[in-house]
Parts: structure tokens; C-alpha cells; sequence
């Protein structure tokens, strides 16, 4: 139950709560006198007021017994709480007797007085129900007329002040029956607020605790704290929101920690690559100075040597400059509307002289007007490293490379595909980490930096697409790579294709 239902159902209790108490005094007052009649006591009329009271009770009482067809001895003991010396109660049904209680010779006097002063007729000639009360110094008077299914009743009650008697023991019980009520009544609010209070501060600390136990967690360091709430109410989003907010913290937390290892061993990784051409770069160079190298021949193989050597630090620094282009993001690498098979087509043919002559062999089937938002820095470097990457292991003379651009389901799809000696699949995941190599023993540093395909999953990444790696049958490795065609937004994602 939410907290604005709770709210509503203990307002909707407080609005029931004072026909309640007023329901529990009158059950009261009414026992309380049945106790009282039960106990032998009678009412005594000391005053008009009093007579009045005690009458309509009366007349309430044996009228109400009678429309719903009840005996009147239901009722006689109400009148019958009345003192039988000072009072007299009579009830007709045309002219006869139908019950009668009290001081008989007195009451019979009154009324025959009632009659013989014409009191009953003139009531008996009005229509419907009729009614005379008096009281005279210590005399009173009551008649009533009541037509009841065409039959005629007439109730008569006469009673006078009796000398050196009173209503003493009716007040003490009636200031019994009070303090009864009154206590109780305060029992009942009391705790019926008590019962409320309980009822929706529960509902509402008990949540707030839990969220301070979990902002207590977190402040001593568990971002593996999972709060409990079970009850759907306004507390749910909060508590959930909080769960995820610690999840998050959590993933955050192991994201940065793996980020730490991954950047110690891209330290290592560019300590390791740079140092080994720079040590065969001085070897040479001391060779020089030393003149190891005593023929023109010999210098110029140095000088190539170190010329080679320093070709691969230059492709390094290249390499670790894109990366860093790539981290800033589209800020350094501005997006533009480009037509892929166009762009791709194009660039083969711009290299296809250089790298036929070491040893790549290309058959190109492209698309034209397969349009996307992406950066032609970035796709230029993208084929021209899985290019290199098929043409640097090529274990053969020559490799034979396809390369696919085409449309295809609402995506454009890049496949680049050699028939190489491929990768290991237990290696396919770990292609797009930077530095990475199936050569453990990273002694062929000359043969790649390990950062060719880890730019080339950057950078699909940064354009929105994907980029899966697969191994071909019987040999070879295939990459293909999906961008979102100009004017559709998609999610991204990279697949090692295992």
C-alpha cells in the first residue's frame, strides 16, 4: 500500500472515528442503565425537565416496539426503571388496557381527571398523533395519541414528586457510567492515534532507515550494498534508483581499477616497443662511431638498418596519436557525410600499387551511394590497417584479400577478408586490445605495434558501428564491420564473432 492510500485510509478513519464514539457513549449510557434497572433502583422525576426526559424515552420505547409489531413487555423494563410509588404507566388500545405499571390509585385519578377535563377527546379529534404534556408544582401530566397501522393507541404516564425521597443513587450511577465513558473515550482516542502514528510514521521511517543504512555503506566504502524494500509505494523509485546508483558506483569502480591495470600495461607495452628498435637504432649508430662499418656498403646497411627502425617508431608514435585523437573524441575527429563504397573504392586504387608489390592481391566489390556519417581519417586508417594486418602475417608469397561494401539491413556493412594463416580462437577476443599480439614473446616488433586492430575497434566505435572478427574456412581471417547509414541512430557495441 502506497503512503497516499495510507494517508487516505487513516483520514477516512479519523472521519469514522466520531460516529464510533458516539455509537460507544450511547451503548454505554444505555448499559449502563440496564445495570442500574437490573440492580432493583428507580428514577425519580424531581423536576419538569426530568418528567419530560423520562416520557419521550417512554414513548419512544413502547411506540417503536409496537410499528414493528414487538410485544411490549420488550421494553417494560424502560418503564419500569421508573418508581413505582411516585409514577404510573398505562397503555390503551381503544379503551382497553394493554399494560400498566406503577402506583395504580393515583394514576387512575389522573386520568380519570385527564378525561373528565375533555383532554383526551380534543385529542382523539385531531388527526394523526396527537400529544398533551403539563407539569404543576410537584404534579405531572403526560398523554399521547398514536395511530398505528388504523389502530388507536394512547399511552398515558403520571407522576408527582414524592416528599423525603430522591434520584441520589441514579446520579451516582449516572456519574459512574461518565467517568466510565470518559476514561474509556480517552483509551479509545488515545490509542486509536497511537495505532495511526504507528501506522504511517512506520511506512515512512522504515524506508528512510534502510536508505541511511545504505548511504552509510557507501560512505565506508561497500558499493556492494543492496537495499530491501518490498512494499510498492513512493519509496520504491528512490530505494531502486539507489540500488542502481550503487551498481553503477560499483561498475564504475571496477571500470576505473581494470582502466589502472590496462593503462600499467600500456606503459609496459610502449616501454617494451619503443625500447627495442631504440637499442638496435644505438647499436648501429655506436657501430658507426665506432667504424665496426669500415666500407661504404657496410655504413649504408647501417643507415638502413636504423632507417628501418626508425620508420617503426615513427608508425608507433602515429599509432598512439590516433589513439589519443580517438579518446578526445569527435571534437578531434569531426563527423561528415561520406559514401562508404566510394571512399573505399577510392582509396584501393590509390594503394593498390604499393601493397600489390608486397604481395596483396584484391578483389573489390562495392556499393555506390551506401552513405554514413563518419570520418575519413578514421576509415582510411581503418582499411589501411586490416589491410597491412593481412599483407604483414601473410605466410604466403601472396595473399588474396576481399573487400565487400554494401547495404544491408538498414546498415552498411564493410567485410574485409584474407586467406591468411588467421588468428587463434582463443585469440579472436583479444584483438582490439591495444598492444596485443599472438606473439608472446613480442619479438617481431618490426612485423606490427599490436595497435592496428585496437584502432580499428576505436574507431568503429566512435562512428556508432561495430566490428566483429572471425576465422575463415579452411584459413584466413574475415572482419566486418557495420556503420548506421546516414540518418539513423544506433546503439554500438564490438563482437570478437566467437
Amino acid at each position: 500500500m502506497t503512503i497516499r492510500k495510507s494517508l487516505i485510509l487513516s483520514h477516512i478513519v479519523v472521519c469514522i472515528l466520531p460516529f464510533l464514539m458516539t455509537f460507544f457513549v450511547l451503548a454505554s449510557a444505555f448499559a449502563g442503565l440496564l445495570l442500574y434497572a437490573s440492580g432493583g433502583n428507580h428514577v425519580i422525576a424531581e423536576s419538569g425537565f426530568q418528567f419530560n426526559v423520562i416520557s419521550q424515552v417512554i414513548r419512544a420505547s413502547v411506540f417503536h416496539s409496537l410499528r414493528h409489531g414487538d410485544s411490549v413487555s420488550r421494553y417494560a423494563w424502560v418503564m419500569e426503571i421508573t418508581d413505582p410509588v411516585a409514577t404510573y404507566v398505562a397503555l390503551e388500545k381503544d379503551g382497553a388496557v394493554l399494560y400498566s405499571y406503577g402506583n395504580e390509585k393515583y394514576g387512575k385519578e389522573d386520568v380519570k381527571d385527564l378525561q373528565e377535563a375533555g383532554i383526551q377527546e380534543r385529542l382523539d379529534r385531531r388527526e394523526g398523533n396527537s400529544t398533551y404534556s403539563m407539569t404543576d408544582g410537584n404534579e405531572y401530566r403526560f398523554l399521547d395519541k398514536e395511530i398505528i397501522r388504523n389502530e388507536t393507541y394512547h399511552l398515558y404516564i403520571m407522576a408527582h414528586h414524592p416528599q423525603f425521597r430522591n434520584d441520589t443513587a441514579i446520579e451516582k450511577a449516572v456519574r459512574g457510567v461518565s467517568r466510565f465513558i470518559l476514561a474509556a473515550l480517552l483509551i479509545f482516542i488515545v490509542g486509536t492515534s497511537y495505532f495511526l502514528s504507528r501506522f504511517i510514521i512506520g511506512r515512512i521511517l522504515s524506508p528512510l532507515k534502510e536508505l541511511e543504512r545504505g548511504a552509510e555503506e557507501i560512505r565506508k566504502g561497500n558499493l556492494s550494498v543492496h537495499l530491501e524494500h518490498h512494499r510498492k509505494d513512493e519509496f520504491s523509485p528512490a530505494v531502486e534508483a539507489f540500488n542502481v546508483m550503487s551498481w553503477k558506483l560499483k561498475q564504475s569502480l571496477e571500470e576505473r581499477e581494470e582502466d589502472e591495470e590496462k593503462r600499467k600495461e600500456l606503459i609496459a607495452s610502449i616501454s617494451h616497443d619503443i625500447r627495442t628498435p631504440l637499442t638496435s637504432i644505438k647499436a648501429y649508430v655506436e657501430g658507426l662511431l665506432d667504424h665496426v662499418a669500415s666500407t661504404p656498403a657496410m655504413q649504408e646497411h647501417y643507415l638502413q638498418v636504423i632507417r628501418k627502425k626508425a620508420d617503426v617508431l615513427d608508425r608507433l608514435v602515429e599509432q598512439l596519436l590516433l589513439l589519443t585523437k580517438m579518446d578526445i573524441g569527435e571534437k578531434a575527429l569531426p563527423a561528415e557525410s561520406l559514401d562508404l563504397g566510394e571512399l573505399v573504392g577510392q582509396f584501393i586504387e590509390e594503394n593498390r600499387l604499393n601493397w600489390q608489390k608486397n604481395g596483396a592481391a584484391f578483389d573489390v566489390r562495392v556499393e555506390k551511394s551506401v552513405r554514413i556519417q563518419g570520418s575519413l581519417l578514421l576509415l582510411e586508417r581503418v582499411v589501411e590497417n586490416l589491410v597491412s594486418n593481412s599483407i604483414r602475417y601473410k605466410t604466403e608469397k601472396q595473399v588474396h584479400i576481399g573487400i565487400d561494401v554494401l547495404s544491408e539491413k538498414g546498415k552498411a556493412v564493410l567485410r574485409i577478408a584474407d586467406d591468411g594463416p588467421g588468428v587463434p580462437e582463443e585469440s579472436l577476443g583479444r584483438l582490439q586490445e591495444a598492444f596485443y599480439r599472438t606473439d608472446k614473446a613480442r619479438s617481431r616488433t618490426d612485423r606490427g605495434s599490436g595497435l592496428g586492430l585496437s584502432i580499428v575497434a576505436r574507431a568503429v566505435h566512435l562512428m556508432k558501428g561495430t566490428v566483429r572478427f572471425q576465422n575463415r574456412k579452411p584459413h584466413g581471417l574475415e572482419v566486418e564491420i557495420t556503420l548506421p547509414l546516414e540518418g539513423k541512430d544506433e546503439k554500438t557495441h564490438t563482437d570478437s564473432g566467437r
